[in-house]
Parts: structure tokens; sequence; C-alpha cells
């Protein structure tokens, strides 16, 4: 886009303005038409020459109309745009002995005063019909400034926006990288740790889970590193069936067979431990006997691994959760989790799964994001697994609270 004298302008809007003084100047006889723009962001303003019509040098300091030039000299640029706005038109001035009559009209719309159109004529006075008609003209070119100002600002913030997007992702880049170092470090010493540990001992379990743990998050850095591919052109596109989650591979699709049991309990595994901090009591009610399921055991283990952890959020210290595997009356492998937390109020139900929705949660003053439903439902859908939810739902005697029940069902293919 050209500059002129700190103006940005684009051929777009100067071809716009050599066609409208080529009118004025087929049409009314004219010997010079200028079109001046007002950079109106100092205190005093400058009128900038744009154009100058039939003269074809767009961007001289001298591209002023002489008669002009004298009228800027002698008045000074405000003063000029108050008479212009005061619609006042100039009286014939002797210029170089010559007789010249100048008509400068503002270049205005909506009160904002974008420039100035001035042109001249020899021996011939303005008449109020041919003004009228310069004054749509110069109108016509108001409304294209003022568009292409509006579409100069949207660029600017899009490249600012795009400048602070390029910033984050450089800082989530570093934060990955030196992310992997003290997690190989942690994974190494509960490896040693493990060695040191007979099999019986509490503790043997617990290093267990930080072994697993560890590997749980350096497999969601790695397919967190594959889907950050960095676009090579300015334009970013989501596809209509792309994910917002990560967690989303492309390979989330594809199922495999595998028994639930052996992917449920190193989870349950874990979470006890988490739960023994606030002394929350883990129950288990597991059908040994299950069929294989047909699911993508990396997202299943995401989704119990969420739901589980929501439970022990939201569950008061001395609370009770139970996980539960079985088959419906439908023949349909289903697993259940019961906590006897605050429960999910009935207003906020129709909202659970949106993304950074709390709700209640917030209310309470428990800290949280709000995704991790969001990311259950999501993973859900894809690959075929029904989740519903009641609440208020007392599964325990004497429950102080309204607690709920997440319930998740695998649907035939």
């Amino acid at each position: 886009m050209p500059q002129y004298e700190g103006i940005r302008v684009s051929n777009e809007f100067i071809n716009l303005c050599e066609a409208q003084l080529s009118l004025l100047f087929h049409d009314f006889v004219v010997q010079e038409t200028a079109i001046y723009l007002t950079d109106n962001y100092h205190q005093e303003p400058k009128l900038i020459p744009i154009i100058v019509y039939p003269d074809s040098s767009r961007t001289s300091e001298n591209n002023l109309l002489p008669s002009f030039s004298q009228t800027l000299i002698n008045e000074g640029v405000i003063d000029v745009l108050d008479n212009t706005l005061e619609e006042q038109i100039f009286s014939e001035q002797e210029i170089n002995s010559d007789a010249s009559n100048q008509l400068v009209l503002p270049l205005m719309y909506e009160d904002i005063v974008f420039g100035l159109l001035a042109t001249t004529r020899k021996n011939q006075s303005w008449q109020s019909h041919e003004i009228l008609k310069i004054k749509e003209m110069a109108q016509t070119l108001a409304i294209a400034r003022l568009l292409e100002q509006k579409q100069q600002v949207l660029e600017t913030k899009y490249n600012n926006l795009q400048e602070l997007q390029d910033l984050k992702n450089e800082h989530l880049d570093d934060f990955l990288h030196q992310l992997k170092n003290p997690l190989t470090a942690i994974r190494t010493f509960a490896k040693l740790l493990l060695r040191t540990i007979l099999p019986d001992d509490p503790s043997h379990h617990t290093s267990q889970s930080i072994i697993r743990e560890s590997d749980r998050l350096k497999d969601l850095i790695t397919d967190f590193n594959q889907q950050w591919q960095r676009p090579h052109s300015n334009t970013v596109t989501l596809a209509g069936n792309q994910s917002t989650s990560f967690f989303l591979t492309e390979h989330i699709e594809l199922l495999t067979k595998f028994d639930i049991i052996e992917v449920l309990i190193p989870i349950i595994e874990t979470i006890e431990i988490i739960a023994a901090e606030k002394n929350i009591q883990i129950y288990r009610n597991l059908n040994n006997s299950l069929p294989l399921v047909i699911s993508n055991q990396k997202a299943l283990t995401e989704i119990i691994n969420n739901l589980l952890e929501n439970a022990v959020k939201y569950t008061p210290e001395k609370g009770s959760i139970l996980i539960e595997i079985d088959i419906n009356k439908n023949n349909l492998i289903q697993i259940k989790i019961f906590d006897t937390g605050y429960g999910i109020p009935l207003e906020d139900q129709a909202h659970i799964f949106e993304r950074h929705y709390r709700g209640f949660q917030e209310a309470i003053q428990i800290k949280g994001s709000g995704l991790g439903l969001a990311i259950v439902k999501e993973l859900c859908d894809k690959i075929n697994l029904n989740i519903t939810m009641i609440s208020p739902y007392f599964w325990l005697q004497n429950q102080q609270y309204n607690g709920t029940q997440f319930c998740l069902t695998f649907m035939e293919k």
C-alpha cells in the first residue's frame, strides 16, 4: 500500500480518485483538479496531495494547485478546513494575471472530514447544480476513504494478533521442550525407587503409579506436538471435522479389542492415592468376566481419568466414590462412577459439557478450568461411547450431599 507522507492509501482508492476526477475534467471543463487527504492525527493537521488531474505525478510536494497553495499560505490548513465545512466558495483571485474560479469541497461523511477536493476553471462561474454534482463525487470519495481506513484498522489488529500468537507459540514450544527434562528425571527416579521396594510394600504401588502417570504425560506431550503443526501461511483454516481438542488425534476412530478391567485397575490405583489426601474412600464393584470391549484405549483412559479426578475434586473430605462396571439389561457394557459430592444443580446440567463452563462449581470456590467434562464429551462422541449424568443421586444411606452419577455405555458398532 503506497505511503503519502505517513498516510497509507491503496491503489484501489487512487484508481477511484482518478476515475472521479476524469469525469469532473470532461463533464465540467475544469482546468485542474486535486484530491487532498488530511492528516488529522496532529494538533495542526496537514493537507497531503494524493492526486492532481490531469498531472499524472501524485506525490510531489509541489502538487498543490497554484491558487490553493496561496490560499493555504494565507489562511492556514485549519482555517481552510473550517471555511470549507461552512461551504464557502472561494472568490475569484488574480493568480499570475489570470482570473480563476476555485471550488473547494470537503470529503466528509458522518461529520468526519477525510480531506478536500479542490478544482479550478477559468472565466466560468460555478452553477448550483454543478456544485451539487461535485458534492456527490466528494461524498463518494469520503465513503471510500472511510471503508479503506476501517480495513486498515482491521489489518493492523490482525497483524498485532498474529504477532501475539507467534509469541505464544514460541513460549509454548519452549515450555514443552523444557517440560521433558524434569519429566524424564521423575520417571527415572521412580524406576530407581521401585527397584529398592519389595512388591508387598504399599510404596511399591505408589512408585508404579508415578511411572504410569509419567508415561501418560509423556504420551500427551507427544500427541500435542504431533497436532501442533505450524502453518506455513498466514491463513489458518479448520476442517469441518477437525476437533478443538489435541487429544483427538487423526487415529482416534481406530478401535481395538482389549480387556477393560486391565485399563481400569491402574487408573483406580492412582486415584486411590489422590483420594487418600482428602480421606475419600474409593470403592470398586467390577465384573471380572466381561467380554473384550471394542474402543480406543488411549481415549478411554483420558475419559475415565477426567471423570474420577472430577469426582475427587468435587467430593468433600471423608466422602465416598464408587467405580462400577457391568452389563446392563440391553447387554451393553457400562462403567458407572458415583460420588457423594455437592451434586450438579439443575440449571447447570444443560451446560456441563460446554468448554469453560463451571456454574455452581465456581460459586463454591473450587479451582478449575471448566474443560474436563468438555474433553470427556468430545472424546466420547469420537469413539461411540454414550455418556449420561444423574444429579442429585443418593446411593449411600445418610448421604450428606446430593451426589452425582456418570454412566459410560459402550454402544454397538
